[in-house]
């Protein structure tokens, strides 16, 4: 049986100009149905390739993640679609590439839970809706991009418009 392989590729507009920024920090905001979450599911495929790489993509609670149409799903259907897909541990929320490289779905429901993060080191910290999460959660995982994998830490994040909050202010 012939395996069927997608090519997986951006859309012109907020996805092209999300995932070309070169930029440290990307905080893509947008109405519904642009695709952010897709945008972000991708970018943490930028660098699979590389040995000891790691994204850790956070939605405020499990069910954002784990419910039906969520970014469990959806990241499915995208990365075993590839070529060479990862291995998806469902219970953990983890894709597992070759050379050791991690793509995690976490939740941070509490403020508190930004604390689970001492000493880790991660190359990519993804945001799945940041007007979801407090101030102190953001700024605290920024400490956590570190990265011995050779590729420098950064951040994307997606957003829905805000009239007022942390992220507005912020960006």
């Amino acid at each position: 049986m012939t395996r069927q392989v997608n090519y997986i590729k951006p859309q012109e507009g907020f996805q092209m100009n999300f995932l070309s920024s070169p930029a440290d920090i990307v905080i893509g905001g947008s109405g519904a149905g642009v695709g952010k979450t897709f945008a972000l599911l991708m970018e943490c495929l930028r660098y699979t390739h590389v040995p000891n790489f790691g994204a850790q993509v956070f939605r405020r609670t499990t069910p954002m993640i784990t419910k039906k149409g969520g970014l469990w799903d959806e990241s499915f259907d995208m990365y075993m679609s590839l070529a060479n897909p990862p291995i998806p541990i469902p219970g953990k929320h983890l894709y597992r590439f070759p050379n050791n490289v991690t793509i995690e779905f976490s939740h941070m429901q509490h403020i508190k839970d930004r604390l689970s993060y001492q000493g880790s080191q991660i190359p990519l910290i993804a945001w799945d809706e940041l007007t979801h999460f407090e101030w102190e959660q953001f700024s605290y995982l920024l400490s956590r991009g570190r990265a011995v994998c050779g590729v420098k830490p950064y951040v994307r994040a997606t957003t829905n418009p805000q009239s007022s909050g942390w992220v507005k202010d912020f960006i």
